[in-house]
C-alpha cells in the first residue's frame, strides 16, 4: 500500500481476515485499535481478525506498507468505521 502525504487510508477493520503489516518507509502512522505509533522501515505490526487500523501518511514524502493477509483476503471483508473517501 502507498499513502501520499497528508493522506490517510480508511479506519477499517476485518472479520475474516488478519494482517501483517510491513513498513517499507520510515514515518509511516498506524493506528491498531486506540494505540497510534510512527513507524519506522522494517518495523512489522500484526493486526487481529476484527481490530480496528488505519495508515496514514503525516510526512512530506510517500509512505509504503506491505500487506501480507492471513484467512479470506476479499474485499467484501472490510468494516469502515471513518472514511475520507465515503466508501
Amino acid at each position: 500500500m502507498t499513502v501520499i502525504p497528508g493522506q490517510r487510508l480508511s479506519l477499517q477493520s476485518h472479520t475474516r481476515r488478519a494482517e501483517l503489516w510491513i513498513v517499507m518507509d520510515d514515518n509511516a502512522t498506524i493506528q491498531v485499535g486506540d494505540h497510534i505509533q510512527t513507524y519506522q522501515a522494517g518495523d512489522e505490526i500484526w493486526i487481529p481478525v476484527n481490530e480496528r487500523h488505519r495508515l496514514s501518511c503525516s510526512g512530506d514524502k510517500p509512505i509504503r506498507v506491505l500487506e501480507v493477509a492471513f484467512g479470506d483476503w476479499q474485499q467484501e471483508d472490510i468494516k469502515r468505521y471513518d472514511d475520507d473517501y465515503n466508501r
